[in-house]
């Protein structure tokens, strides 16, 4: 019994001893400061790129202005104006001073046709343009900024120049001031 009781101890002392060297690597291996875990952070860049916009806009398709009995002064070769004031043009610019300008297509118009921009909400209103191929200031000092004016369209007609009937193309276009 003696030989099963010092095998008895010789184990337990092998285990005691088991269990205190896995303790000493638990703590060798393990963080110094025993507190709540921490992760780390990581950052990144991330940029904003705004091009320059320059977006212009007509409020409605085709507009038509029609010459009657009305708009007609009996002796005088000049008939109208006959006006359409229907749509509106809108604009937005981040970039700096602009202007809008307008043109037709129409190169040899039988009748006159011009334009006017009424209470825009920014930048200053031309005076009313005569409508030709070449492009001709209609808003002026338009920095930042986003806005609308009503467009005024009239049509003058000449009694000699008979019946018939002019179809322009009408481009708006933001220029460098």
């Amino acid at each position: 019994m003696t030989r099963s009781l010092t095998r008895f101890q010789h184990s337990v002392l092998s285990m005691k001893s088991l269990v205190s060297i896995a303790l000493l690597v638990a703590l060798i291996c393990s963080p110094r400061d025993v507190q709540a875990q921490t992760y780390g952070s990581r950052s990144h860049t991330v940029t904003v790129n705004v091009a320059t916009i320059t977006n212009v806009a007509v409020s409605s398709g085709s507009l038509s202005l029609t010459m009657t009995l009305a708009s007609v002064t009996a002796g005088q070769n000049l008939m109208g104006p006959v006006t359409n004031t229907a749509t509106s043009l809108l604009w937005g610019i981040n970039n700096s001073l602009r202007k809008v300008t307008v043109r037709t297509n129409l190169a040899a118009p039988k009748y006159i046709l011009k334009l006017l921009a009424v209470s825009p909400t920014t930048g200053t209103a031309a005076p009313e343009v005569t409508l030709s191929t070449t492009a001709a200031d209609f808003m002026i000092n338009l920095g930042r900024s986003s806005g609308t004016c009503t467009l005024q369209y009239s049509g003058y007609a000449l009694a000699s120049a008979g019946v018939g009937s002019d179809s322009h193309t009408i481009t708006f276009t933001i220029a460098v001031q």
